[in-house]
């Protein structure tokens, strides 16, 4: 029996919210030079504070757990966001776009204003397999191919520097080579990190450690991912699970955004036919597992 998904609203600082969509948006964008409109990507910073990109808006807002938008980011010539983080006093933005052509990575300051932007070379792009954005332990720009195999950091220096192992959040994420069992009906692809394979989402302050796993699993006639969030220690003891909401549970036909706050509770965008909610991942003992 395939394992329930369950979603609560979070307690604390992280207080829920859920965004209202307009009439005029619009989930699925025309073109490859166009981006979804709906409210997408998620960060929270380490004070908790809840960003997310609303390309409707061409913003960035915050939020301080309401629904009311503390403030507005992103400057109007920031095109297509497809990658998102979250520093103390900055965030990371992933901005892809074909026309011109531009692919490169926007720190942009919390009054909106752009500090630094750095170009991402050929043999790193979205069509390399990049995959993601972090804020590096120092405040580096560190960008993640296919999922976390490789690392590619900018600190400032004439290039962006390669790397399989890097330290965040306390934790050093290595990359392992890929391993795939095929059983019935079954495919689990575990690409890279510290635990087996499974992906690094990020860190608690007090040391744990949380990952991302996906089950493929093979129905007739596609394939369907089961995610799931899993907390360890530090030394690699097994805390809980959570399973995130699918793709069938979505509004859209979107991955739902993750994020992992300072006190290690994990947070994803659901997105309704008039709202976009923000849940907590409700963590259990049981380790989840595919059916």
């Amino acid at each position: 029996m395939a394992p329930v998904t369950t979603t609560t609203r979070p307690d604390g600082p992280l207080g829920a919210f859920s965004l209202v969509v307009p009439d005029d948006v619009r989930y699925q964008g025309g073109g490859e030079d166009l981006e979804l409109t709906g409210p997408s990507l998620l960060a929270i910073d380490p004070r908790g504070r809840v960003y997310l990109n609303d390309p409707e808006a061409a913003a960035l807002r915050w939020f301080r757990g309401d629904t009311e938008a503390v403030m507005l980011l992103r400057p109007m010539d920031v095109l297509n966001v497809t990658a998102l983080a979250a520093g103390s006093d900055h965030l990371l933005v992933v901005e892809v776009f074909y026309g011109p052509v531009r692919q490169r990575v926007h720190r942009i300051g919390t009054d909106g204003v752009i500090i630094e932007t750095v170009e991402i070379p050929i043999g790193l792009q979205l069509e390399d397999g990049l995959s993601g954005v972090h804020v590096g332990p120092n405040g580096e720009m560190v960008i993640e191919m296919a999922g976390g195999a490789e690392w590619g950091i900018w600190d400032g220096g004439p290039e962006w520097q390669l790397t399989r192992t890097l330290d965040l959040g306390g934790t050093r994420v290595m990359t392992l080579s890929p391993d795939i069992e095929i059983n019935r009906n079954r495919i689990t692809a575990d690409l890279v990190g510290p635990f087996g394979g499974l992906r690094w989402l990020g860190s608690a302050v007090d040391g744990t450690v949380v990952l991302g796993r996906e089950d493929v699993l093979q129905t007739d006639p596609v394939f369907v991912v089961l995610s799931t969030v899993e907390w360890y220690t530090p030394d690699g003891a097994f805390l809980g699970s959570a399973r995130v909401p699918s793709i069938e549970d979505q509004y859209t036909d979107n991955v739902p955004g993750l994020a992992v706050s300072a006190d290690g509770r994990v947070f994803a965008l659901i997105t309704a036919e008039r709202s976009v909610d923000l849940v907590e991942l409700v963590r259990q003992a049981e380790r989840i597992v595919a059916p």
